[in-house]
């Protein structure tokens, strides 16, 4: 194992943010499933239990490089502290921008898209992709000036999703939208406003872009207004409303039931 008692100098130039994941689960993903993607790992872990050292022994055993450092190094690296003693540098991936992304799946006949919008909370945009992989999306995208970027406090809410999806970086989402309807895709907002339509009856088509937004800022009145339709998940109970990952959940659990 390397030297546990060399730390990185704050001179040392460290990965880039998107290139970084944190966490037990997220790095335990990586080993079991694509161990060729990581490049290195960052501890500050020595002596600790059974977990810890197992994912060190993995490290070793599969020849991924060992850095042990300090804690406060880790949660400079990641900008977060709830790194659990563990960061990765993993390699660079491919971010598509929508053309790139529409030429991969012109072939498809069925192809679901998730658009976030203005969704400013790592954790919910890491939640968000979670939920995208398990419910099959093809690709997420996002606004790279009005949102979240792929930071490892979202890679580790996504608990190594962000690494299994064709993720989609935007400069204009309202654009992105009428490039989507001009490749032959049905674009649905998620808002609860007149001539929103309840999404368990709605007939979605085999080609769908699901626009979801913030509790907080909502989606852009631009862009509801070139969405194809808007949507609605009928509440019963006394709370009004699901935050951004449920909503999600429920909008994808109509689509993958109804197409």
């Amino acid at each position: 194992m390397n030297d546990p008692f060399h730390y990185p100098r704050p001179k040392d130039r460290l990965p880039p943010r998107d290139q970084l994941i944190m966490g037990l689960h997220a790095l335990n993903e990586l080993l079991r499933h694509a161990p060729k993607r990581v490049l290195k790992v960052y501890t500050s872990v020595k002596n600790a239990g059974t977990r810890k050292t197992g994912i060190l022994s993995e490290c070793e055993r599969l020849e991924i490089p060992i850095q042990f450092t300090s804690e406060d190094n880790l949660s400079r690296m990641c900008g977060s502290d709830s790194h659990q003693s563990f960061a990765a540098h993993v390699k660079g991936r491919k971010f598509y921008d929508v053309k790139e992304f529409l030429k991969e799946v012109e072939e498809k006949e069925r192809v679901l898209v998730l658009l976030c919008d203005q969704i400013f909370d790592p954790q919910n945009f890491g939640a968000l992709l979670r939920c995208a992989e398990c419910f099959g999306v093809d690709g997420v995208g996002w606004s790279k000036n009005r949102g979240s970027d792929l930071t490892p406090v979202s890679a580790k809410s996504s608990c190594g999703a962000s690494e299994w999806l064709p993720l989609i970086r935007i400069s204009n989402l309202a654009e992105s939208v009428s490039q989507f309807q001009e490749a032959g895709f049905e674009v649905i907002a998620a808002a609860l406003q007149e001539g929103s339509k309840n999404a368990l009856h709605f007939p979605f088509k085999p080609k769908t872009v699901f626009v979801v937004g913030s509790e907080g800022e909502g989606i852009q009145p631009l862009i509801l207004k070139r969405a194809d339709h808007l949507v609605h998940i009928p509440m019963f109970g006394k709370i009004e409303s699901l935050n951004v990952a449920q909503a999600a959940t429920s909008l994808l659990t109509c689509y993958q039931k109804g197409v």
